[in-house]
């Protein structure tokens, strides 16, 4: 099954993919464990970030092996690209799926870049995804409610630039959740009966299981999970240094442990029909 049959399969069974941060060897491998187990298709996530930490030709020369050895349907994206030639990059390289991420400029701007850059990854039969509000959080420096998706907007966005996938703000938020970052299921409703297209939620780690069923039911199909993992991630770590553990592959394995843990419990959710 093609992505973007899978991407339509989930929006019409109501069932989400997971899209989790990976950012090297340990970190990918975790997830396609998690995947594995289960049988069910992911996302390998990765930033602007984390192409400049590892090096784009060498996290990506990596990603494409182990997908290619992965027994289930493994997918490469491109998250968050602020960067176009970044985004036509990935497009070039062989990623199943980009985004563009225009949030911070004028609207008629990320219309503009966006309809350009999904016309380019059409050409390429690769899934486009763009973003419309700004998802807040610490790390963005960007407030959870004061730029949360106009329902409007997005329905103009959608009919200019017709993206796969729609990335909205609702109050999920990047970093660590606190008790002020609530989801407002009312927007996401009232987003989903305007655009009538497949949603994707960013910063949605450490959600209760209720919240990513709501979500799903507003035709979400695609949840992104990265803070989580970095915390399953130096949880490992401290419980390999309790043990007193010497060998440093010892060590990223029992943190990839965790992360694929973590990857698993977050999958079972997803993929679950909601209805």
């Amino acid at each position: 099954m093609s992505l973007k049959e899978l991407i339509s399969q989930a929006y019409k069974e109501k069932y989400a993919i997971g899209g989790f941060g990976v950012y090297n060897l340990e970190s990918a491998r975790a997830v396609i464990e998690a995947a594995n187990l289960t049988q069910k298709p992911v996302f390998l996530l990765m930033t602007e970030k984390s192409l400049d930490y590892a090096g784009f030709d060498n996290l990506v020369e990596i990603l494409l092996r182990l997908k290619k050895e992965s027994k289930t349907e493994v997918f490469l994206h491109l998250d968050h690209g602020s960067n176009v030639e970044t985004v036509k990059k990935c497009i070039a390289e062989g990623f199943d799926s980009v985004m563009f991420d225009g949030s911070k400029l004028p609207l008629d701007q990320n219309i503009e870049i966006s309809r350009n850059l999904r016309q380019a990854a059409h050409r390429k039969g690769v899934i486009f995804e763009a973003e419309i509000g700004r998802v807040g959080g610490m790390e963005d420096r960007v407030s959870a409610t004061e730029f949360k998706t106009n329902p409007s907007e997005a329905l103009q966005f959608a009919s200019e630039v017709k993206p796969d996938m729609l990335a909205v703000a609702i109050g999920n938020i990047h970093g660590e959740l606190t008790a002020a970052e609530q989801l407002d299921f009312t927007l996401l409703g009232k987003i989903q009966d305007t655009i009538k297209m497949p949603i994707v939620l960013h910063g949605c780690s450490n959600r209760l299981e209720r919240e990513y069923k709501v979500a799903i039911s507003e035709g979400v199909v695609k949840i992104n999970i990265d803070t989580e993992l970095r915390e399953a991630f130096v949880d490992g770590i401290n419980q390999a240094m309790r043990k007193r553990e010497k060998d440093p592959r010892e060590i990223l394995n029992i943190a990839s442990q965790a992360i694929s843990k973590r990857v698993q419990d977050k999958i079972g959710i997803f993929s679950q029909s909601c209805c």
